[in-house]
């Protein structure tokens, strides 16, 4: 029960981190999206919006870059009451920009719907100090959740890995054995060995050791299908001496969260 116990804890403190992560995963897409969809609040300024003004409203326009022409010669004309030489670009990049620019407030969907004939578009954006220190509030918060979650996790797999290793190569051993009394008999005269090849020199090992046993077994040398071959336990390719595959790529590619 306390092993079990143990293990629903980490399964819920993985749920949890996953969550996190999760969450955490949608706030770095906003960060770094396309300008039609990123969040502006790190991008902007509070210099860069008219913001104690009962008539007047600061907007942010995504511009295509081959319409920057077009914008900075025309934009006040695109509806009345458009304040001229207000436009200010705020961010460039390879195909696009953001530009500010200040209207009256009743002139506002006028100037979205002109805005979005010729391709420009408004992002539906007010500046607020406060909404954006709350979203670095929220990001700050969950990253150090993640972190907190995913510390007993970590402590945990450190802990109990080595011994989970160790009973996975049992498991294998007793299956290599038994492999082989099934295929050659008792009694048990062979040798057990553990191989570690470099990646390109897999295929050369391979003929060398069907050169060195293929005696052992004759149909696997005229490679035969695994479903001719009665009590055979193994999945996958035949060899005339047995042969079981250790995957150790979660080892070397395992990296920090």
């Amino acid at each position: 029960r306390q092993v079990d116990f143990k293990v629903k804890a980490v399964v819920s403190t993985q749920s949890t981190g996953n969550t996190l992560r999760s969450n955490l995963a949608q706030h770095e897409k906003k960060e770094t999206g396309s300008l039609v969809t990123r969040n502006l609040g790190p991008i902007v300024r509070e210099e860069d919006f008219v913001t104690a003004s009962e008539y007047l409203v600061t907007v942010c326009v995504v511009v295509p870059k081959q319409g920057y022409k077009e914008w900075e010669g025309s934009y006040w004309k695109l509806a009345d009451f458009v304040v001229p030489e207000t436009s200010v670009k705020i961010l460039e990049e390879a195909d696009q920009a953001i530009y500010t620019v200040t209207m009256f407030k009743k002139t506002l969907e006028a100037f979205k719907n002109n805005a979005r004939e010729k391709k420009f578009i408004v992002r539906d954006f007010q500046y607020s100090k406060e909404k954006i220190n709350q979203q670095k509030t929220e990001v700050h918060n969950l990253q150090k959740a993640k972190i907190k979650a995913y510390v007993p996790l970590i402590r945990w797999l450190k802990g109990n890995f080595s011994e989970s290793f160790v009973n996975w190569i049992h498991v294998k051993a007793l299956r290599l054995f038994t492999e082989s009394v099934l295929r050659y008999g008792l009694p048990a005269t062979f040798m057990t060995a553990v191989l570690e090849p470099h990646k390109k020199s897999e295929k050369k090992l391979r003929e060398k050791l069907h050169v060195l046993y293929s005696n052992l077994d004759k149909s696997a040398a005229e490679g035969p299908e695994m479903g001719d071959i009665p009590g055979v336990f193994m999945a996958g390719d035949y060899y005339p001496y047995v042969y079981y595959d250790i995957n150790t790529a979660f080892i070397e590619g395992a990296r920090e969260f």
